[in-house]
């Protein structure tokens, strides 16, 4: 009875290491797509294949959000808005951040690339309503440039806050001085987003097609759309801190899981 108890535990172990790792693996992916924008040539492009561009955007019909925050984000047209609301939940061992509502929206937008003007359709890029923007496979925007919190700190939570301590990626995030009510939190819910907005400069790959209206880059089965914007390098970095992190955790799990199987057996 011991002996399949500790190889269910193993196996437990295993399984978790395996995900991590399998997690990994895709944030690897999107370290190489991150490193495969970055490095776009600025040569001319040509219809009829895989086209990677990068320059200003030019908004020909502004994104029209559903919720835009507590603070004005200004009044320029917008190519992409990308929102999400984050809630603090507790655990059973500690607390952490969750997405509860997010949404991209998009506009009519295009690219100046040197001469041409690209027009980039970027409906692909749609999430559903349970989506997170800023985990899609299509995006590269990096953290969100804005955050608001909808509601108020108390005084512990808002030094905490002030001095890093206890934002998303503080030293002690997954901690809250509160008075918790089940799966609850004291803590406010806060607004993140990040806007592109005309003029600002934008990567995008896809498929680049001729149109009577001139180029336009769409994605498709074998091409997704890629869109990036931000700082790639300062992005690929930490996604291979990540990569690095989930790796040693997960290379933890496997080997704890097949020392308890070999243990079990002996």
């Amino acid at each position: 009875m011991v002996q399949v108890f500790a190889l269910v535990i193993g196996g437990i172990f295993l399984l978790f290491g395996g995900i991590v790792l399998s997690r990994a693996g895709e944030l690897d992916d999107r370290s190489e797509t991150i490193g495969e924008l970055a490095s776009a040539s600025d040569e001319p492009v040509e219809p009829g294949g895989e086209a990677t561009i990068s320059g200003p955007v030019h908004v020909l019909e502004s994104a029209s959000p559903t919720r835009t925050g507590p603070e004005p984000n200004g009044g320029e047209s917008a190519a992409l808005w990308a929102w999400r609301v984050r809630q603090k939940e507790n655990t059973g061992n500690g607390s952490r951040w969750r997405t509860a509502e997010s949404e991209l929206a998009i506009g009519e937008f295009a690219v100046d690339q040197g001469w041409d003007r690209v027009r980039v359709d970027a409906t692909t890029l749609a999430t559903d309503a349970d989506g997170d923007p800023f985990d899609s496979p299509g995006l590269f925007l990096g953290d969100p440039e804005t955050e608001s919190y909808l509601g108020d700190l108390d005084p512990v939570n808002r030094f905490l806050e002030r001095t890093g301590l206890a934002s998303e990626d503080g030293v002690v995030s997954d901690l809250e001085f509160n008075v918790s009510v089940g799966g609850k939190t004291t803590m406010p819910d806060k607004y993140q987003a990040t806007v592109v907005r005309d003029g600002d400069e934008l990567v995008v790959r896809g498929e680049l097609i001729e149109t009577a209206d001139g180029y336009a880059l769409r994605g498709t089965d074998e091409t997704p759309l890629a869109i990036a914007t931000g700082s790639l390098e300062e992005q690929r970095e930490q996604v291979r801190s990540a990569v690095r992190l989930r790796r040693a955790a997960g290379g933890v799990f496997v080997g704890v899981g097949l020392l308890v199987a070999v243990l079990a057996v002996l």
